[in-house]
């Protein structure tokens, strides 16, 4: 409940008596902690105090996070680590899940994927464990299956996996990481499916058409240019605001929550992806995405795919394959190709990391446009 201090403060406070104690534990000041929030910890601090954790021990977990399940996860695991133990492997995973993964990515499928891969090839078999008792062929026989059937998704667990041991390690509740190397795993014959690209060569082809096609609307047309023109992911181009576009520099700023990597990225935009949008202006410049329907949200996902495949049985991811093979056919470094689709490779140190080649990627993307525009 809440209770008002003589300055005009109100705070949120439980009290609760276990076994002849009486303990009153503060979650914190109103308006900073809302009533909601106070309402979800509330169980939770009432149920710590009735398994006889210390206020001191539950005050301190409140001081690190509001979330009810990882305030249990704080308390009891520290019991657990006390007492020699550690805690299961899904209980670790999901706490790094929670509040290190969650932190670096962006809100999206790929981080939707994580856990549900987790949940469906590796909790069943190593959830329960200790985390400190699991051993390596353990690893290996959990992931055999899907490494042999699908071998990306299986790296991608693999890869996770070496990170909860990693956040484990880091909180002494083991003492090194069993997690295989993929050498080490089966020798798998899957053959990996790439997005279907169209050859660079029919760009040119697929521009034309998508101008004559008066049954496309405007949005969506203006949304595969833009992917044609700048080789940016689609997620990207649909949560475009016009907030974020410097016309007079000819600069588009990506925010870092709507990036994979959770980094800003500064697009520079050609001659043709200014009248692009200086075209879509009249529709939707009073609007706040660029790219909104009617009533002023973002336009469907599958929008611009959908209207590719009346082209052709391509993807719009494709589309940033195209201008990859088009740049490695013009000589353009695989530093500028690799930062014109704001990938991190790992080949690149993180000092020239740093340098984003804005020049550089300038005046590819514009031979590039002028040579998809040109008739």
């Amino acid at each position: 409940f809440a209770v008002a201090r003589g300055n005009g403060s109100v705070f949120w406070i439980i009290r609760a008596s276990h076994q002849n104690r009486r303990s009153v534990i503060t979650l914190g000041r109103w308006p900073e902690i809302k009533a909601e929030t106070a309402r979800e910890l509330a169980p939770s601090v009432k149920l710590l105090i009735r398994q006889g954790f210390s206020d001191d021990a539950i005050k301190n977990a409140i001081a690190q996070t509001f979330d009810p399940r990882r305030l249990l996860f704080l308390v009891e695991g520290r019991k657990v680590n006390e007492a020699g133990q550690t805690p299961s492997f899904e209980m670790v995973a999901r706490d790094w899940y929670d509040n290190y993964l969650k932190e670096g990515l962006s809100e999206g499928t790929y981080k939707q994927q994580v856990i549900q891969q987790l949940s469906d090839h590796v909790f069943p078999l190593l959830g329960n464990r200790p985390i400190d008792q699991i051993k390596r062929r353990e690893i290996i026989n959990c992931l055999r299956d899907v490494w042999l059937t699908k071998k990306p998704t299986g790296t991608k667990i693999r890869g996770n996996i070496e990170r909860i041991f990693e956040f484990a390690t880091d909180n002494e509740w083991c003492e090194n990481n069993p997690t295989p190397p993929a050498r080490s795993m089966p020798k798998s014959t899957h053959q990996v499916q790439h997005f279907k690209s169209l050859p660079y060569e029919g760009i040119p082809k697929l521009w034309t058409w998508l101008h004559e096609r008066p049954r496309i609307g405007p949005q969506t047309q203006v949304g595969l240019a833009l992917a044609i023109l700048l080789g940016k992911r689609t997620s990207e181009i649909r949560k475009m605001r016009w907030s974020d576009i410097d016309f007079e520099k000819a600069i588009w700023i990506t925010p870092a929550e709507h990036m994979k990597k959770r980094k800003p990225h500064r697009q520079p935009l050609s001659r043709q992806a200014i009248e692009r949008l200086e075209y879509i202006s009249q529709l939707t410049g009073n609007q706040e995405f660029v790219l909104s329907n009617a009533n002023g949200k973002i336009m469907s996902e599958n929008a611009m795919l959908y209207a590719l495949k009346r082209f052709g049985d391509y993807t719009t991811h494709g589309l940033r394959a195209s201008l990859s093979s088009w740049c490695a056919e013009n000589g353009v470094s695989k530093a500028v190709s690799d930062h014109i689709k704001a990938h991190q490779p790992k080949y690149l140190d993180a000092a020239y990391d740093r340098v984003d080649l804005l020049a550089d990627r300038r005046a590819v993307l514009q031979k590039w446009a002028d040579y998809v525009t040109e008739t």
